[in-house]
């Protein structure tokens, strides 16, 4: 078995070729390593890297001076600011070592709030080059991509459509709500949110197919105010995921018992 090439140690300076898509090669560096408060906050290990404005051809020699200019952001949305983050992840093992650009002193002293990996400055330099010289080609691609994006979600939403249009309660019985709930939130929460769907719907079925409009309105708005409940017990573990799963397994409750004429039902009562 081949031995794992040796790469140097993410010392302030190391500055690394990064294989681009296309086979050419841009550069990044290390400005400095995280102080012990910057590791807490960041992560143990973390550097400041920054991604260079060079691409080439070939893998250069660290004395170029021009590796050192630190990339701007211009491309799509972005309004000019530098590719400097911290990064704790490791160092991909294609990322070339090059030997050390020494940081001057305004790189050592430069304050960062922003947090990624080592995939940034690679993906960062390749989309700027490619703004700057073939910009055409990209708004192109961007453009076909959004139609794209625009077609698959008419596609999933006619499915949802036809999906909740035939769905019934007795279906609901045997399906397991929020299944992408692993990590977070946590396990009770997680339990006592199955709990809540899974009484709603036998709540549902003892009201039975002839029950009035408003006696199934009822029992959904319960469904929501004990999910404001819970989520006011629970130290507010209702984020944006969160809300959006709950939102979209109670629209099944809703049309599974017959309302899905009304829209946006949980935003009456919610207090998330």
């Amino acid at each position: 078995m081949g031995r794992r090439k040796k790469t140097l140690s993410l010392i302030e300076g190391a500055a690394f070729a990064m294989p681009l898509p296309d086979g050419r090669f841009g550069v990044c560096r290390v400005l400095r390593n995280a102080t012990a408060d910057e590791a807490k906050e960041w992560g143990a290990g973390s550097v400041l890297v920054a991604g260079s404005v060079w691409i080439g051809d070939t893998v250069p020699e660290a004395t170029d001076p021009a590796l050192r200019p630190i990339l701007r952001l211009t491309h799509h949305a972005w309004k000019g600011g530098e590719e400097v983050l911290w990064v704790s992840d490791p160092l991909p093992e294609d990322f070339l070592p090059l030997g050390v650009i020494e940081p001057t002193a305004d790189e050592r002293e430069r304050e960062c709030c922003m947090m990624g990996g080592w995939a940034s400055p690679r993906i960062q330099a390749f989309a700027q080059w490619r703004w700057d010289h073939e910009r055409e080609a990209v708004l192109a691609e961007d453009a076909a991509r959004d139609v794209a994006a625009l077609e698959a979600q008419r596609q999933h939403a006619e499915e949802q459509e036809a999906h909740l249009a035939s769905l019934t309660l007795e279906q609901l019985q045997g399906h397991v709500f929020f299944p992408h709930w692993k990590t977070y939130p946590s396990k009770k929460a997680t339990r006592k949110s199955r709990q809540i769907m899974e009484e709603t719907v036998q709540a549902l079925l003892v009201l039975g197919s002839e029950a009035t409009e408003q006696a199934r309105l009822a029992v959904l708005q319960v469904c929501i105010e004990r999910f404001n409940t819970l989520d006011e017990e629970l130290g507010f573990f209702i984020e944006t995921s969160e809300r959006e799963d709950i939102c979209e397994e109670f629209e099944a409750l809703v049309h599974a018992c017959g309302l899905g004429a009304y829209q946006d039902l949980a935003d009456e009562w919610r207090d998330w």
